[in-house]
């Protein structure tokens, strides 16, 4: 390690500075940043980069926080979270249907793959720089808005995530990251990391501009830059219909946003885009398909009714948006009734409805109001959990029975609403 001017050893963040030094500038030599200032940057380059940036963050962010390493957690902490802001800016740019970049796209999703194998060290030399990266936006916010006609927040929250208070964050997070206790070795592996990091953000900002215009696509990532790799529908307004079918869903059910937040109505909304991709396929393919998602979420938490429930208004949706097609559409609907099938074979109908109404009883008018249709929702754990998928009514249990969240009232109805479907279960085979 180079001394410094002083003969003293560089501080960590100092030593990192210098390091990456030439990878930072030849990034900043890319032609998205002269387009740009010129004006001349196409909004797809400015809408891809924040939804690159977002499949980063959000891989990234959730591998910090889950980090059990002390170094990690002696750095890392929520308020560094950009995925919000990121999100809030794509939420605003949502209506006006821009194109994803097929390379950027690809870029971006194999810069997360790598992150999620990476150790503690070489996840904090990526942190190092996206944190040094809100420097840059009080320079870049202006040229940003002026490029695009925005006013105020809009389409500028993630160029403005700190504030006025930038400059006091760098400097906190310059004294934590300053004091770790790092041998050479592991301060040679933070700073490669970093210097890695950098050469993977300039081939996605390469891609971002120029670019031919056949790269132009329509990716799950413009949906829920979380969600990986899906197919979604290549045709806009089948896609626009999957999106307000999977919030039609979220909206009738209250449970999705007090359990999952908008982090799930975003999964809510890529989970029905890649269902209305289903009805290209054979019958029984859509129906395999079906019924592994059904397990997969009952196992997280979301009875196969609400994936039966959102089939029926994705079909409604889409049959709507382009009505010549209703009838291949309509071929999702008899994967929907054999959820519906499957789960009458354990409760009927009617003896769920009888549960609910007697939950409902039970933690009064107020409670219900808040979480409706939570003791169908119980019925319906109990009987996908007797069609085979095993943590059915423990995923949904351990939720609605937590007491920092629950009257002693509604904990008792839940108990008592799992046992009467089981009991009445047993009678019903």
């Amino acid at each position: 390690m180079k001394p410094g001017l002083l003969g003293q050893q560089l501080t960590l963040t100092e030593a990192l500075k210098a390091a990456t030094f030439p990878a930072h500038a030849r990034l900043q030599t890319a032609p998205f940043f002269s387009a740009l200032a010129a004006c001349q940057l196409p909004l797809e380059s400015y809408v891809g980069q924040l939804r690159a940036l977002a499949v980063i963050h959000g891989v990234l962010e959730k591998a910090l926080a889950g980090c059990a390493d002390v170094r990690v957690a002696s750095v890392w902490h929520e308020a560094m979270r950009k995925l919000p802001w990121l999100q809030q800016d794509l939420d605003y740019f949502e209506p006006r249907a821009v194109a994803d970049l097929q390379e950027v796209v690809d870029a971006a999703l194999h810069l997360a793959e790598q992150i999620r194998l990476q150790s503690p060290l070489a996840l904090l030399g990526a942190a190092y720089v996206l944190e040094g990266s809100t420097l840059g936006a009080s320079v870049v916010r202006p040229m940003v808005a002026r490029a695009f006609l925005l006013t105020g927040d809009e389409g500028l929250a993630y160029l403005h995530s700190y504030g006025a208070a930038i400059h006091e964050c760098w400097a906190q997070y310059q004294q934590r990251m300053n004091a770790l206790a790092l041998n050479a070795a592991e301060r040679a592996e933070l700073i490669q990391s970093a210097n890695d990091f950098f050469l993977q953000l300039e081939k996605i900002f390469r891609a971002l501009y120029p670019f031919a215009p056949e790269s132009k696509t329509f990716t799950v990532t413009a949906i829920n830059p979380e969600a990986g790799r899906h197919a979604v529908p290549a045709d806009a307004r089948e896609v626009a219909a999957a999106i307000r079918a999977g919030d039609l869903c979220w909206e009738q059910f209250p449970y999705y946003e007090q359990r999952y937040g908008e982090r799930g109505r975003r999964f809510a909304r890529s989970d029905a885009a890649w269902q209305a991709t289903l009805y290209q396929y054979a019958p029984v393919q859509i129906s395999q398909q079906v019924r592994w998602l059904g397990r997969v979420l009952a196992g997280r938490g979301m009875p196969t009714w609400l994936l039966e429930v959102q089939l029926g208004l994705l079909v409604r949706e889409l049959s709507a948006a382009r009505p010549e097609k209703k009838s291949e559409y309509e071929k999702l609907l008899p994967a929907a009734a054999e959820l519906h099938a499957r789960r009458r074979q354990h409760l009927s109908d009617e003896k769920i409805q009888a549960i609910a109404a007697e939950f409902d009883r039970a933690v009064g008018p107020e409670w219900s109001a808040r979480l409706p249709h939570t003791g169908a929702l119980l019925g319906c754990a109990v009987a996908d959990e007797l069609a085979g998928c095993e943590l059915a009514v423990e995923s949904l249990r351990a939720w609605f029975t937590d007491a920092a969240r629950f009257p002693a009232a509604w904990l008792a109805a839940v108990s008592a609403a799992l046992a009467q479907a089981r009991s009445r279960a047993e009678v019903n085979r």
